[in-house]
């Protein structure tokens, strides 16, 4: 049994799953690292906030993160392990826990090395296309959303959060005047609701976040909402080659996935990796 109102370090939800530590606070939940008592192992825990538990629409998106997760089995997604509601309403998700930072903890220290972002590439174009193929946008990719891992001799990024995504086919795939994610690593077409979304705005998030890896910051930096919107949609950020010492055809990747214009974006994450790997090569 828990209290709705005393959900913290100490509860046990469901007579399993002891929460030891907070590991990060979302929008629509708490995320907790916790013991499950039932088998001895470390699990994460995702408590919906209580203050969502009388919205159905909230309680819809948090259920449907639950199912997404269950549907997409990858080595770069955190697979699910349970969807569950306790005795007393609490809503919760568990999911595998992985050890180590994020990739915003990790870009606190500096950019990325090149060999760092062969690996980020290669990781979340093939989660993200994972998602894709069963018809799922993640629509909410950054740095906080990334797992960078503790391996000592090499990085093992996994995707994680998808209660901002989107299903092809079941949602209203324009904007409705309510943004679901982190504005500054939107595709405008979501912030605008000029065009209809798709898998590019995936391709865009993407090019956001290697731009934050590879120079240290994010490409739209403005702390007016207003500005912000109208800067992501005008395409108005500096080249990263202007920011960062990366070759040109690097820049080139990120610049194209980054397009304001969808329709000059790549069409695909896999796209975007078979470019990532030419212009590596090359």
């Amino acid at each position: 049994m828990s209290d709705l109102g005393a959900i913290g370090i100490g509860t046990i939800l469901a007579g399993r799953y002891e929460l030891v530590g907070e590991v990060a606070l979302g929008s629509l939940g708490t995320v907790y690292e916790a013991v499950d008592r039932a088998v001895g192992g470390r699990v994460a825990v995702k408590v919906l906030h209580a203050r969502y538990l009388s919205n159905d629409s909230v309680r819809r998106r948090f259920r449907r993160e639950g199912a997404v997760l269950k549907a997409l089995d990858h080595p770069a997604i955190v697979p699910l392990l349970e969807l569950g509601v306790d005795d007393d309403g609490v809503v919760y998700l568990v999911t595998e826990y992985v050890a180590g930072p994020t990739l915003a903890q990790r870009l606190a220290a500096g950019p990325l090395t090149m060999e760092e972002v062969d690996a980020l590439v290669a990781a979340v174009c093939g989660g993200v296309g994972a998602a894709h193929a069963h018809g799922v946008l993640h629509a909410d990719l950054k740095p906080g959303n990334i797992l960078w891992g503790s391996g000592a001799s090499e990085a093992s990024p996994r995707v994680v959060d998808f209660s901002a995504s989107k299903i092809l086919g079941l949602d209203r795939l324009t904007a409705t005047g309510e943004i679901s994610g982190t504005p500054a690593y939107m595709a405008p077409e979501v912030l605008t609701g000029k065009a209809d979304v798709d898998e590019r705005i995936d391709v865009y998030g993407l090019g956001a976040l290697l731009y934050e890896a590879l120079s240290g910051k994010p490409p739209f930096q403005e702390a007016h909402v207003g500005k912000l919107l109208m800067k992501i949609d005008a395409g108005d950020c500096l080249p990263l080659d202007a920011v960062a010492e990366v070759p040109a055809k690097v820049a080139h990747v990120i610049a194209r996935a980054m397009h304001h214009e969808k329709g000059q974006r790549y069409a695909s994450v896999g796209e975007l990796e078979a470019a990532w790997r030419e212009a590596r090569e090359g």
